[in-house]
């Protein structure tokens, strides 16, 4: 009797040329205990050792040169811990300007030792690098709960912990590891392993690291209601409304405000627009955590097409029934954290910041689905396969969201750091120099405090605190966080700030150019290589002194110095030029 063979789906061809001669996956499913008892832990270890090691690269070869807003917290930390003020400097105005309670209270903790500028930076990287640690820790024992594959489990350990958003987040020692280890340890808490005093710690944390938590944590209690767990739905909800309501009456009490100051900023330009630009910027955001997990996502898709008649017949059967549960849980902070920001739209910082707390969930449901299909399937799949999308996630996501940290490390490595050591960028050292030039201006004025407007304030407020900020990015100033930059003027007219600094496109949105009061009262300046305005009875005084003198723009040398060799080049625009040019003269401090 004849046998008819049956031809294999083209799909199948194709994951078998990708799987190559290793045996099928479902035959390596169920390692041996003593294998899985190892590699699992092996795993996790690994992954420590690379968070440890990228961690000290970090802090060696990055340092101070990362973003600027991680150190904005920092200097109000220092100013809490030294004077119990809640503001950038001492001398600068009490307001809510940073983003995270938490992240404020643990480095104001560390600031009480006086760690000093490169200090506080350095502690805020360890900080969120143990936030990171602590995550993976919690990603583990839910992937273990889960119980998957001890190869999977090793794939999602190393990939969180090398990830680009990991490593960009240490690098500016920011909270959103933090945001993600209270998360996953609320649901470890909450839907594997219930712990009370693990839950309630971590529902505190949570809330207290960044305002829209709120809205997350409403996304995690979210599987209770498909449980049917309604009375401990309820008692969370009113646990959680009861610590925001603790915060937003002590932000009442501190600030005569019931919402940061931040958020007050965001409304306005350039954090956020109207129209056209706001449809694409919120598509960008929701798209964010897609571009991370293209890879991840194509083999998903990839094994749904190949085998879609088996995927059909399996569905109609419920084999997804078992894992239906844990889908749901992982699958809501992902679901909730991307309506959050497609509501919001694209936020200022690297790829996958503002989606941080949803990466973690987004690995796990990631571990589900690919052992689902690739064991429930029987498809050819070998662990080389796993590893090789693995790499390619990390090696992709480093150009998305870590390209300048990991771009330092390898000049250091390479000992061609030379060549960007006096490349201006935006990070808390080149602010740290722009703060010490407006200092020096104010020790040849003779003034004890001087109040200087810019729009870059991280730097500037962690390094000299005998500087009056007024933020000209309106994060840290109330009124303009408030009323927009329609308030400019007022702002000038009461501050009178000695010095202002302001580019693009800071300085198209509030017009500094054009408004009467600014062209009135103020002058270009050059001072340390850098371009600033200088309140018009300072320029006389330095004159008078001889501490100073004018530069006409008609001398080669000083077009030169205005236009090529200022420390800003490259962080201006044209109209920032023509400005600083428009006197026919510009005014050189003296070294």
């Amino acid at each position: 009797m004849e046998t008819t063979k049956r031809k294999p789906a083209a799909g199948a061809s194709a994951l078998a040329l990708l799987s190559g001669s290793s045996a099928a996956f479902a035959q390596k499913k169920n390692p041996s205990p003593t294998a899985t008892a190892i590699l699992a832990p092996g795993a996790f270890a690994l992954a420590i050792v690379l968070v440890v090691t990228l961690t000290t690269l970090i802090a060696v070869f990055v340092g101070t040169h990362a973003w600027d807003d991680g150190a904005i917290t920092l200097a109000y930390s220092r100013t809490f811990a030294e004077t119990g003020r809640v503001a950038l400097t001492a001398a600068s105005e009490q307001v809510e300007g940073f983003s995270s309670v938490s992240w404020f209270l643990a480095n104001a903790l560390i600031a009480t030792l006086h760690p000093g500028f490169e200090g506080a930076i350095l502690y805020s990287q360890l900080l969120a690098a143990a936030s990171l640690v602590v995550a993976i820790l919690f990603l583990f024992l839910i992937a273990r709960e889960l119980k998957l594959d001890a190869y999977t489990t090793a794939a999602i350990l190393i990939v969180f912990s090398a990830f680009g958003p990991s490593i960009a987040e240490i690098s500016n020692g920011m909270e959103m590891t933090l945001l993600a280890a209270s998360g996953l340890a609320i649901v470890y808490a909450l839907y594997f392993r219930m712990n009370w005093l693990l839950l309630v710690c971590s529902v505190v944390v949570f809330l207290l690291t960044r305002f829209e938590a709120m809205v997350y944590f409403a996304g995690l209690l979210v599987p209770l209601l498909f449980r049917r767990q309604f009375g401990l739905f309820i008692l969370l909800a009113v646990f959680g409304l009861a610590i925001i309501g603790v915060q937003v009456g002590a932000r009442y009490m501190v600030f005569s405000d019931f919402i940061p100051n931040t958020i007050h900023a965001k409304t306005y330009p350039p954090y956020s627009s109207h129209g056209l630009p706001a449809i694409k910027s919120r598509i960008s955001a929701a798209l964010e955590i897609f571009s991370l997990f293209s890879l991840l996502i194509f083999t998903i898709f990839a094994f749904a097409f190949a085998f879609a008649e088996q995927t059909v017949r399996l569905v109609q059967r419920g084999a997804l029934k078992t894992k239906r549960d844990n889908i749901i849980v992982v699958a809501a902070p992902i679901v909730v954290v991307e309506l959050f920001n497609f509501s919001i739209g694209s936020n200022i910082g690297y790829v996958g910041r503002m989606e941080f707390l949803a990466l973690p969930f987004a690995l796990l449901l990631f571990g589900i689905l690919y052992e689902h299909f690739a064991g429930t399937l029987k498809v050819s799949v070998s662990r080389t396969f796993l590893f090789c999308i693995s790499v390619g996630t990390i090696v992709f996501s480093w150009g998305l969201s870590a390209p300048g940290p990991l771009s330092r490390i390898a000049r250091s490595v390479t000992h061609n750091a030379s060549d960007t050591a006096e490349r201006f960028d935006v990070t808390p050292d080149s602010y740290r120099n722009t703060a010490l030039a407006v200092e020096n201006l104010g020790n040849l004025l003779g003034l004890r405090t001087i109040s200087f407007v810019t729009p870059d304030v991280g730097g500037v407020g962690l390094c000299c605190t005998r500087i009056r900020v007024v933020d000209a990015a309106l994060l840290t100033n109330r009124r303009l966080a408030k009323d927009g930059y329609g308030a400019m003027s007022m702002v000038l007219a009461d501050e009178t700030p000695d010095v202002i600094e302001v580019h693009q496109p800071w300085a198209e949105n509030s017009q500094m150019f054009e408004l009467a009061i600014f062209k009135d009262n103020y002058r270009a300046v050059l001072a340390g290589r850098t371009r600033l305005y200088l309140r018009n009875d300072h320029v006389r005084r330095l004159i008078e002194q001889r501490k100073a003198d004018w530069c006409p723009v008609g001398d080669a040398s000083c077009l030169r110095m205005a236009l090529e060799t200022h420390r800003y080049v490259g962080h201006s625009s044209r109209s920032d030029d023509l400005a600083f040019l428009s006197a026919g003269k510009f005014l050189v401090v003296k070294d």
